[in-house]
């Protein structure tokens, strides 16, 4: 990512304007910018005699509003430009088959496939299925460029592709609303079973999204994974389960492909979707109100289903205070910046999901001033 290392930068009094972008206040190495109606940090680190100003992985501003805000930052400090990248910023054009958990998902008929891989099933999922939004997710950056330079070269228009964890995207989709689910090869992860996709949060979550006669498909290698999830499905009161070993697909994956080279047992469970459930409630409330600061306490907060973790308190001036805080789901917490007050708001809003909503209230309630209600 682009960044500057520079030397003896002038006092800037905060807030301030340059051009397009607003330097709203400063704390510690801290500085906060906002373009439009998008905020985020910028970062003025000390290093020996000189300094590195970097963009902020929690707010991550994209490249054009980082080189805004760097050229703003630089025409105001003034300061002795030592080395710098950021002239091979390049504004580069949203890609229309990638979208984000905060877009809206309300598609008419959704597939879903949870770790595409290399996208050889998603795509044919795609050419089988033309009238029906395709939404493969998936966090491994190269599989995610190769999946869309095929859509490019292929002209496959049906597939949306997310770029975060699977276990949270359907908290975000309408309920009865999905044709098929499917996850093939999951990581095992056998030592940190926490981490496996399924569970009973994410078969629950399944049934909901489901449509009546919609299905979950695990398709798994792994003896421990298999009996792990068949044990899952099992604690449904009711379901329809259908089991098939080493059953041949209309398309394979490389991976699959070696593990039939070396006569690997393959494992696939059908879950089949029998009940219509009720609409997702999407009414989050995630203000803040006033927090009193000298009750976080930087231990993590652990609980069943999420977690809350205050990593950094700090002074921003009299009124205001800055608490660096991990939030939310125990599998995939968010990193989110609150600017505590009377009035405190979070830095940039947490994505509107439900165990996102129980952490929030959790942290209120932790953070409560005494005459809050």
């Amino acid at each position: 990512m682009p960044h500057l290392f520079i030397k003896s930068p002038k006092e800037i009094k905060y807030p301030i304007k340059k051009d397009n972008v607003e330097f709203l206040f400063k704390v510690n190495d801290l500085i906060a910018c906002q373009i439009g109606d998008k905020k985020f940090f910028i970062s003025l680190q000390k290093r020996d005699d000189k300094y590195l100003l970097k963009y902020d992985k929690i707010t991550r501003p994209i490249s054009s509003y980082l080189k805004q805000a760097y050229l703003a930052y630089l025409d105001l400090a003034k300061p002795e430009i030592l080395s710098s990248n950021i002239d091979g910023i390049k504004d580069k054009q949203p890609n229309k088959y990638l979208i984000s958990i905060e877009d809206n998902l309300d598609f008419e008929e959704i597939i879903v496939e949870i770790g595409f891989g290399s996208g050889r099933h998603l795509l044919h999922l795609a050419k089988k299925y033309p009238n029906i939004t395709i939404i493969g997710i998936e966090i491994h950056k190269p599989s995610i460029e190769q999946v869309l330079k095929r859509c490019e070269l292929e002209g496959i228009t049906n597939i949306r592709v997310i770029d975060y964890d699977g276990r949270l995207v359907l908290s975000k989709i309408k309920s009865n609303k999905i044709h098929s689910i499917y996850v093939h090869f999951p990581v095992p992860w056998d030592k940190k079973p926490h981490r496996r996709v399924i569970s009973e949060y994410f078969i629950n979550e399944s049934i909901r999204t489901l449509k009546k006669g919609g299905f979950l498909h695990l398709r798994t290698d792994s003896d421990n994974y298999f009996e792990y999830s068949f044990n899952e499905f099992m604690k449904l009161n009711k379901n329809e389960l259908k089991i098939y070993k080493n059953r041949e697909l209309e398309v394979s994956s490389k991976y699959e492909d070696r593990w039939k080279k070396q006569n690997k047992n393959i494992y696939d469970i059908y879950m089949i979707n029998e009940t219509i459930s009720e609409e997702l409630n999407e009414n989050f409330d995630f203000t803040l109100g006033c927090l009193d600061t000298t009750k976080a306490d930087t231990k993590a907060y652990i609980f069943d289903d999420f977690v809350i973790h205050f990593e950094r308190i700090e002074k921003i001036d009299d009124k205001h205070t800055l608490i660096k805080l991990t939030m939310g789901a125990f599998e995939r917490p968010e990193h989110l910046y609150i600017i505590a007050s009377e009035n405190s708001y979070y830095f940039n809003t947490p994505i509107k999901h439900k165990l996102n909503q129980k952490a929030h209230n959790k942290l209120k309630e932790i953070l409560s001033c005494q005459n809050q209600k």
